[in-house]
């Protein structure tokens, strides 16, 4: 690596983490002030950032919202795909994929809080192409991993969106109800008694409902 090109890396390196602290100024700003409250100032200030950073990085509150969106979609599906890639048994990738979604809400509640709220909102939805492109790429891995486990009858062969539904519906559900302070089951042992569930609905040699 030329010394030039050392540099170029090192610029583009404090820039994502620039482009990072906003986000990550805004995701507060939106907790706690609210989204319509929040402003670019209220941004700007938490973040430690220029003025110009800001419009550099995005142009606006609604950009900024957007790209959150994108932002935390991707965190939570590379944290899913690289637990399921850990995992070679078939029962214990699908049980681990629960433990992992249920984790990652707890590790990051108001990501998870935002990811819910926000995904039809009006400012969100100048990020749809980015957002099926992001869904299009962790549908892919999944398949991926699913496609030989199919073929050996360890899973019931279902299209990708059926299993999705299968696998992490119910856990959506109940990320719901705790993000909104109203389940009564600890985390940890929802986490037990979904994942079981998960592997009981998707197993090879699962019961097709109706017979």
């Amino acid at each position: 690596m030329t010394p030039a090109s050392g540099a170029g890396t090192n610029r583009r390196e404090r820039s994502r983490e620039r482009r990072r602290r906003i986000l990550e100024a805004a995701l507060e700003c939106f907790t706690t002030l609210g989204f319509t409250a929040t402003t670019l100032e209220d941004i700007r200030a938490r973040s430690g950032a220029s003025t110009g950073s800001v419009y550099h990085h995005f142009g606006g509150k609604e950009q900024i919202a957007g790209a959150l969106y994108v932002e935390g979609l991707r965190d939570y599906q590379a944290a899913l795909a690289a637990e399921l890639v850990l995992h070679d048994a078939t029962a214990g990738g699908v049980r681990a994929l629960v433990r992992r979604h249920l984790g990652w809400v707890v590790e990051h509640p108001d990501w998870a809080r935002y990811l819910i709220r926000m995904r039809r909102a009006e400012s969100v939805s100048a990020a749809e192409a980015e957002i099926r492109e992001t869904n299009r790429s962790f549908v892919e891995a999944i398949r991926l991993w699913l496609a030989p486990r199919v073929a050996r009858g360890e899973l019931r062969a279902l299209p990708v969106d059926l299993f999705l539904a299968l696998l992490l519906g119910p856990s959506q559900e109940f990320t719901r109800l705790w993000i909104e302070g109203r389940a009564r089951t600890d985390v940890a042992e929802a986490a037990e008694v979904l994942a079981d569930a998960a592997w009981m609905a998707l197993r090879g040699d699962a019961v097709p409902p109706g017979t």
